[in-house]
């Protein structure tokens, strides 16, 4: 077991900033956020200077004398023992080191008097995510909606995917600037004995507009101006700060600062000249600065910290909201502050911007997605089926081809069933597709993933930078058109996938009660040596079986073979079917599904058909599938009245040499189930989980989450007299 976290305190004066704790703060950002330029140890020294004023203190945590986390918390807290960030208004983005999961139990017993909560605020969970953290309950709340975009290929490429009315705007804009008289001019300040008078510009253009006559705007003056001097004279020195302007022959039209390191560009701040908005200089600014930044940055990434309302998303290539995260000493505290709060005006404020309500609405309309749904994956346009083939790379349930099947074979024969493959779209992008079925089940109406019993792993097919609020609208459409369902149930789903924590979260924040639940055991090889030294790993006894039967299989006719397809394919699928007609298994309910999977495989170059001959009788068949470095074992068969000759484990072992030696896959996969002779062959076991998602709105769904609970409380006893799976789940 691993010796618990120390936690520290460290009062720091404003004069003071981090102190001696300046090296272990820079380490530990470019270990834990790749040396982000908003929690550089520069960069939080010059918050403290200028905005605090009160001082913070600095958390750190520490084990075996190695520092794990640090963190800047208010000096004081707020009342009742709430303590939150240290978080002036010039970043967007908390003075937090904090790995994901680490215990924060520590944190909360060192800080003074008894702390009953500590707000994270301006948490980004693209770095780390701090919203599910062991042993303590957490709250977690969007803050703010912020956007990258990423400096992949060409700008030509990456302005050719924004939308057209984006497009058409930007054309008319730099039309009426370019007719002006005195030409445009982008000007780029980098040098540090240039950065200087490019502050003071940016901060004259600031107060000359609405910030100046509401006393907001930077000054050369004020602790704001005196702030970003600081900053960008310090980054300019390390060559990592720049400050782009627009001009119109003398007159400054927009300036934007920003700091650049490591191929990550994080915007600061911008302002443009109010006499000059029918040009739309901001827009035109952020143009030129990011076609800049492709070359300057190729392969980077330019982060945006804002609170992007539509129009500004229309530049994004990826969105993600900004959370505040509240972690409680005690499970009841979330629940007693939230009837305080409800019941007190004063409580609301004393509980500051951390404690905001944020209307899911809004999110989802903000977030600029669409939901397109259909029926068949016939129907799918070509940049869904290209989402849906990527993740099919992973596993090919998850591919179009595999839902084709399943549905002309299986849910086409079942009237009662609604297929339903919905589409989540932002800026005409897919980001996210999730296949599923509308159908009865135990509670009633119930809408599931698109799988059955012959389905090994389901997930949601999703781009790469999709967060689980990104599928917000996703997940309350679904709801929506629900048609009052009780439940929603996605099975069997890899629980250390990041699909599954996706889906999970997005459930629950489309207000459904989630739980995860055991789908059953699947035993699996990691492939790491050839057929011969794996043989030689396995027990003596399936050794012997192997040798001794293989003389005798032999001796008395039979023969192996591996059909893969071709001429060959309708005869070994005729094979099959005897063979399975022969075996112990009970028929197929839909007799159509397994010919037209190995049709399918066979065009796809994945089928391993194996199949054991005696003379001219097939008396052993298998289904292997190996694809994408893994072969999975999918269907075997033997005819019982040849048990004695082992044709099921001969046909086993030529498959598995096959798989190692020539397929040389990664992984060999057994699937479903926890059958014994399954560990014979392979080494490894983990478990595949299903979520379940009660609607609380709807009397069976009541019902639904009430079984649940108490289910779940038997089995935490059963576990505990170890009589029970501690994942079975009876309402499964």
């Amino acid at each position: 077991m691993k010796p618990g976290l120390d936690w520290q305190l460290h009062p720091l004066s404003a004069a003071q900033g981090l102190g001696p704790h300046r090296e272990a703060w820079d380490r530990l950002n470019q270990q834990l956020m790749g040396g982000h330029g908003m929690l550089d140890g520069f960069f939080v020294e010059a918050l403290l200077r200028h905005f605090g004023e009160r001082g913070a203190l600095l958390a750190v945590a520490r084990r075996d004398g190695e520092v794990l986390a640090m963190l800047l918390i208010s000096q004081q807290p707020r009342g009742l023992g709430v303590w939150s960030s240290f978080l002036p208004s010039q970043t967007q983005i908390g003075p937090s080191l904090t790995p994901a999961g680490l215990d924060l139990s520590g944190l909360l017993s060192a800080l003074p008097g008894y702390a009953s909560e500590l707000d994270l605020l301006c948490n980004d969970p693209r770095f780390v995510d701090l919203r599910e953290l062991p042993r303590l309950p957490v709250q977690s709340q969007p803050h703010a909606l912020t956007m990258s975009v990423t400096l992949r290929g060409s700008f030509d490429d990456y302005w050719a995917q924004r939308p057209r009315k984006l497009i058409q705007n930007m054309r008319r804009y730099l039309r009426r600037l370019q007719a002006e008289p005195g030409g445009e001019r982008l000007a780029v300040i980098s040098a540090p004995e240039d950065i200087g008078a490019a502050v003071q510009r940016y901060a004259a253009l600031e107060s000359s507009g609405w910030k100046g006559r509401e006393g907001t705007a930077v000054s050369h003056d004020n602790p704001q101006g005196r702030f970003y001097a600081e900053v960008m004279r310090e980054f300019a020195a390390r060559g990592e700060a720049l400050v782009y302007e627009l001009w119109l022959g003398e007159d400054l039209l927009a300036s934007r600062m920003l700091l650049l390191r490591g191929g990550m560009a994080v915007m600061l701040k911008t302002a443009f000249h109010e006499q000059f908005e029918r040009f739309a200089p901001g827009r035109i600014l952020l143009l030129r600065t990011l076609e800049d930044l492709f070359t300057r940055a190729p392969g980077g990434c330019v982060e945006f910290y804002t609170n992007a309302e539509a129009d500004l998303l229309a530049w994004s290539t990826s969105q993600r909201w900004i959370n505040h995260v509240s972690v409680y000493r005690h499970a009841g505290l979330p629940a007693l502050y939230g009837l305080l709060r409800r019941g007190s005006r004063g409580w609301r404020g004393w509980r500051g911007r951390s404690s905001q309500p944020v209307d899911t609405d809004i999110m989802v309309l903000r977030s600029g997605a669409s939901i397109d749904t259909y029926v068949h994956v016939q129907e799918l346009p070509a940049d869904v089926l290209a989402l849906m083939h990527k993740a099919e790379r992973q596993h090919v349930e998850l591919g179009a081809d595999w839902y084709a099947n399943l549905i002309d074979t299986v849910y086409a024969s079942e009237p009662q069933a609604q297929v339903r493959i919905h589409v989540l779209r932002r800026q005409g992008r897919p980001l996210a597709v999730l296949p599923t079925v509308a159908q009865s089940g135990a509670l009633g109406r119930e809408i599931s993933a698109l799988s059955n019993y012959y389905t090994a792993i389901f997930a949601p097919a999703l781009e790469d930078d999709v967060e689980a609020e990104d599928l917000m609208p996703l997940t309350r459409a679904l709801r929506r058109a629900g048609g009052g369902a009780a439940a929603y149930r996605f099975s069997p789903m890899d629980p250390d996938s990041r699909e599954f924590a996706l889906l999970k979260r997005a459930l629950t924040l489309a207000g459904l009660s989630t739980h995860a639940y055991f789908s059953f055991g699947n035993w699996y090889e990691p492939v790491r040596q050839n057929w011969a030294e794996y043989l030689k790993n396995r027990s003596g006894q399936l050794r012997s079986t192997i040798k001794r039967m293989g003389r005798k299989f032999a001796g008395e006719g039979g023969r192996l073979e591996i059909v893969r397809g071709g001429e060959a394919l309708e005869g070994a699928l005729a094979a099959y079917r005897d063979v399975y007609a022969h075996s112990w298994k009970v028929p197929e309910p839909y007799a159509d599904f397994v010919p037209g999977l190995i049709r399918l495989c066979a065009r796809r170059g994945w089928l391993r058909l194996g199949l054991a001959w005696l003379n001219d009788k097939p008396v052993a068949a298998q289904i292997w599938i190996v694809a994408n470095g893994r072969a999975n074992i999918y269907k075997l068969a033997y005819d019982q009245a040849y048990k004695a000759l082992a044709p099921g484990t001969l046909l086993t072992a030529l498959l598995m040499e096959q798989a190692l030696d020539q397929d040389r896959v990664q992984e060999v996969d057994y699937l479903i189930g926890d059958a014994p002779y399954k560990a014979e062959w392979m080494s490894q076991r983990r478990e595949r989980l299903g979520l379940v998602a009660y609607d609380p709105l709807t009397l069976r769904g009541l019902l639904g989450l009430a079984r649940q609970t108490i289910g779940n409380v038997w089995r935490r006893l059963q576990a505990q007299r170890g009589t029970a799976h501690p994942n079975d789940n009876p309402a499964s």
